[in-house]
């Protein structure tokens, strides 16, 4: 039987300071990285910590599976592969907000079954900031839903969440710490939660479906741009305008033509970006390069006028891009300028002895100089002179190597500058699933799988030491390990036992809906400062002893404080709260305010499926 805990000066001490940082918190009128040093400061000052666990903290388990797993992230999202699956998800959310959001949700939860809600989030948010950056729809309307379902996705098998994966070994052990009774329990296996995981996932997204996106930050839709604008290009050079998709008939005339057949033969205004033949882009496509029949062609210019072109030609005009949807977006390529200065080697030179194409990847459109604009054939004769501005069409990529050459300027400073590093894509693949592979097994600590598969990205190029660094959100660091400490003082102190001994609703003489409901409200206050693996030690034995005394069923007692100590939505303190914080722009009042719903819809979810099912 569990020992009766009085009530101390410390506990007294330890329940101010708790009551402290949560009005802090909810205050905003500090950081709550801040509010966490806070607390380490006056856990020192009070001595309730000896100097040598004061800071354990930064060197928790959680603190370092935060610092590899954003690491990892960034990794995935350097080598090209976050890229790929924001695609993929566009594609099936069909690039409309609220479906993209919906898919998100799903991928998430699903993936967080067999890889933790962390390490799903983890691998899922450079994929948002990669939506974000291609759709303009704010991260902050994504990131919340995609974390919270992978909360709820942790629920579907027991190795989910680290409660879950504790539970059948507490079980095993009851025997020693309840009663000899216990060690007749049966242990759940590894899909006995799946149909109560799948209800709670079900319920969550239909509630951000039809209501917990009205909860979240207010932040309009902004508009990619493609560097330059497309109205000042028109005005300025007499090109521009949208891109296209033409397939090239076999009775086309320009079939079996060259580039600069297709070129001559199209208005002024038009631009011939891209060619796709026998499943390779060719961007920007080389002058002499001929064009077969079913080839792809992407071209820029007026609809009336691509229009008018596709008709005369034997071409047909496709109603969306498909082939070039990727490399012709605006977060990949577009239009710029680049200025000849007074110091450059090129003075005196012909443009197409540069051979722009070919040495630096740009598609030259045309060439402004003295109020005149020079486009298609009129820029094969000219000399390059100081003050020339060039209108061009490139990667990104290209226009960053481009920007290094001191013979131009580059004038467009609205285009990102991110290196992507595709040839790394199958070392980042490879050391992302050696580290989930390590977690899942479980001979490895999440830690330890995680920072296994950080160094390795770094070992084999994925990321630079200093790209590693960079990418660690130490705001989210300091706040873990200052809030880690405060858990530990409430257990060694006896705060929680005392707490969960003195819970007006785990009386023996009430109902067994309102235990059940006290286990599980107990269950997620103590996640929130002793942690979810802290909360399920302490309450495991509590819920079995409350079943053995009332003759109810002690698994299901164990199986309701697993599961509620994983409903982590209230407070940006738990770990998949704290990683998308800051990259969501989301303040404690925004947790609050969703997270106070999502909390009541799992706990009215959870216990009404746990009884049904079991």
């Amino acid at each position: 039987m569990l020992e009766t805990v009085g009530l101390t000066f410390e506990m007294i001490l330890v329940l101010c300071i708790l009551a402290f940082t949560m009005l802090l918190s909810l205050s905003n009128v500090i950081r709550v990285d801040v509010v966490a040093v806070v607390v380490l400061v006056v856990l020192g000052i009070t001595r309730l910590l000896p100097p040598e666990q004061l800071f354990s903290g930064f060197s928790s388990e959680a603190v370092i599976s935060l610092i590899a797993v954003t690491i990892i992230g960034a990794g995935l999202e350097k080598s090209g592969i976050a890229l790929r699956l924001a695609r993929w998800i566009l594609k099936m959310g069909r690039e409309r907000p609220n479906q993209v959001s919906t898919v998100l949700m799903a991928t998430s939860g699903l993936l967080s079954a067999f890889m933790r809600s962390l390490g799903a989030v983890s691998l899922l948010l450079p994929v948002v900031g990669r939506i974000t950056a291609r759709t303009g729809i704010p991260k902050s309307r994504l990131l919340m839903p995609t974390a919270f379902c992978s909360i709820l996705g942790g629920t579907l098998t027991m190795v989910g969440t680290s409660p879950l994966i504790l539970l059948n070994s507490l079980m095993k052990n009851a025997h020693e710490y309840v009663h000899f009774k216990m060690n007749t329990l049966i242990p759940f296996h590894f899909f006995s939660v799946f149909p109560i995981g799948i209800i709670l996932l079900l319920v969550g997204m239909l509630f951000f479906i039809f209501f917990g996106r009205k909860l979240l930050p207010k932040e309009p839709i902004r508009i990619v741009h493609s560097g330059t604008t497309k109205s000042y290009f028109l005005k300025t050079y007499g090109k521009g305008g949208d891109i296209f998709e033409l397939i090239v008939q076999k009775d086309s005339p320009l079939m079996k033509k060259t580039v600069k057949d297709f070129e001559l033969k199209m208005d002024p205004s038009l631009s011939f970006l891209a060619v796709l033949q026998e499943r390779e882009i060719h961007f920007p496509p080389l002058r002499k390069m001929i064009i077969e029949a079913h080839s792809v062609v992407a071209i820029m210019g007026v609809h009336e006028t691509v229009r008018q072109f596709a008709k005369e030609n034997g071409l047909k005009l496709l109603p969306r891009l498909n082939a070039f949807a990727e490399i012709l977006h605006p977060v990949r390529a577009g239009l710029a300028e680049a200025v000849i200065p007074p110091s450059s080697r090129l003075i005196g030179q012909e443009l197409r002895e540069l051979h722009m194409r070919r040495n630096h990847q740009l598609h030259v459109l045309a060439l402004y100089r003295d109020q005149t604009v020079y486009r298609g054939e009129e820029l094969k004769d000219l000399i390059l002179r100081s003050g020339d501005t060039l209108g061009i069409f490139s990667r990104w990529e290209a226009l960053s190597d481009f920007n290094k050459n001191p013979d131009f300027v580059v004038l467009t400073t609205a285009y990102p500058r991110e290196e992507i590093r595709p040839k790394k894509m199958w070392y980042a693949l490879m050391f992302f699933f050696i580290s989930i592979v390590l977690i899942v097994i479980g001979k490895f600590s999440v830690s330890v799988g995680l920072l296994l598969g950080a160094v390795g990205m770094i070992a084999t190029g994925v990321l630079t030491i200093d790209e590693a660094y960079s990418a660690v959100s130490w705001k989210t660091v300091f706040l873990l390990a200052g809030l880690i400490p405060l858990g530990l003082v409430m257990q060694t102190t006896h705060t929680t036992d005392w707490l969960t001994q003195h819970a007006p609703m785990l009386r023996e003489d009430l109902p067994n809906w309102v235990i059940q409901s006290g286990l599980a409200v107990l269950a997620t206050g103590f996640s929130f400062v002793i942690s979810a693996v802290g909360a399920t030690i302490v309450l495991v034995p509590v819920a079995l002893e409350l079943a053995l005394n009332m003759d109810a069923d002690p698994r299901v007692y164990a199986l309701i404080v697993a599961i509620a100590a994983s409903n982590t939505f209230l407070l940006p303190m738990h770990q998949v709260n704290a990683l998308i914080a800051g990259p969501g722009g989301y303040r404690t009042i925004d947790f609050l305010k969703v997270g106070f719903f999502m909390t009541i819809l799992y706990w009215i979810t959870m216990l009404l499926a746990v009884n049904w099912i079991f």
